[in-house]
């Protein structure tokens, strides 16, 4: 049984907690939402903490007089293509919750300026470590917004995620696209390109930005670090769908400090009054291993996971 408590965490608030006695996931209420803490019982927490709110910008052109939009850490929602001022509101405001079976929905307000309305259904099993996260999206504007969500997951330093690559065989046509960012550098020591999967390392003592994105139809990517792993699973449909950056529903970034592990939902028009939805499954294992830049290492990780 998920047991549910309002606590204070670090410099963060009021926040809640959700507990099954395998999984423990913390929430900010006092700014956000951000899924602030995620991990095995007894175990490090999975997620980045911006402690010190070292990362932010500043949005008052947009939102006004000192306003500064903070990344604050863990997980969050946002609007893709990334642009201002949709992506970047500043969410520092104390949110509405409601407890349900085994979880709680954050119900920050209809943001000003956007007038979209953002919120987070938290739904923890009840015995095993799993929970979905599921993000909603209204437009509470006057006007169409075209957008996608976009689920992205700040990580702690020292990790690995692995992408899986697509299967498909599509004969004389091409089965992957990746979407390269001007920063990217393809010889980066950071990246594995192998044929099943492909793999990104944190390293603190490399600063440089690196991000990559790639049509992800197996729908999964994963983050090993401190002896867990985090898989987040969603249904990507890109038979049907339109994704934002040329075509991609998975990305991944990293820097000196974190890594990011992101998905997203298609690109929607949302006619006023429309509400949108992007699930995410969460699954944390223990007992991993960061996997080394082989082949045969990353098989042998991605195969614990099940996958």
């Amino acid at each position: 049984m998920t047991e549910i408590r309002i606590i204070n965490y670090k410099n963060y608030g009021k926040c809640v907690e959700l507990d099954n006695g395998k999984l423990k996931i913390v929430a900010t209420l006092d700014c956000g939402p951000r899924i602030i803490s995620a991990g095995l019982c007894g175990m490090n927490n999975l997620m980045f903490n911006d402690d010190d709110r070292i990362f932010s910008e500043d949005v008052s052109s947009a939102f006004g007089e000192n306003e500064r939009w903070y990344i604050y850490g863990g997980h969050r929602m946002w609007v893709s293509p990334e642009n201002m001022p949709l992506s970047y509101y500043p969410d520092n405001c104390p949110i509405e919750y409601e407890f349900v079976e085994n979880g709680v929905i954050l119900k920050p307000a209809t943001q000003r300026v956007n007038n979209l309305r953002h919120a987070m259904e938290l739904r923890m099993a009840p015995d095993e470590a799993k929970l979905d996260v599921i993000h909603y999206l209204t437009n509470e504007s006057s006007e169409d917004v075209r957008g996608a969500i976009w689920a992205l997951s700040v990580m702690d330093a020292g990790g690995v995620a692995v992408i899986p690559q697509p299967q498909e065989d599509t004969g004389l046509l091409g089965n992957r696209i990746l979407a390269l960012w001007p920063y990217t550098n393809m010889a980066d020591s950071r990246i594995y390109w192998g044929t099943d999967h492909i793999a990104l390392r944190q390293d603190s003592e490399i600063a440089d930005k690196f991000k990559l994105g790639i049509n992800n139809t197996e729908g999964w990517i994963a983050y090993f670090n401190h002896g867990q792993a985090l898989v987040k699973s969603y249904s990507p449909d890109h038979v049907n769908g339109e994704y934002p950056d040329f075509g991609v529903s998975t990305e991944v970034f990293t820097n000196g400090i974190f890594l990011e592990a992101e998905t997203l939902s298609p690109l929607f028009v949302m006619k006023p009054g429309d509400k949108i939805s992007h699930t995410e499954h969460w699954q944390i294992f223990g007992g991993a291993n960061k996997p080394d830049f082989c082949a045969e290492s990353i098989s042998r990780e991605v195969s614990k996971l099940g996958r």
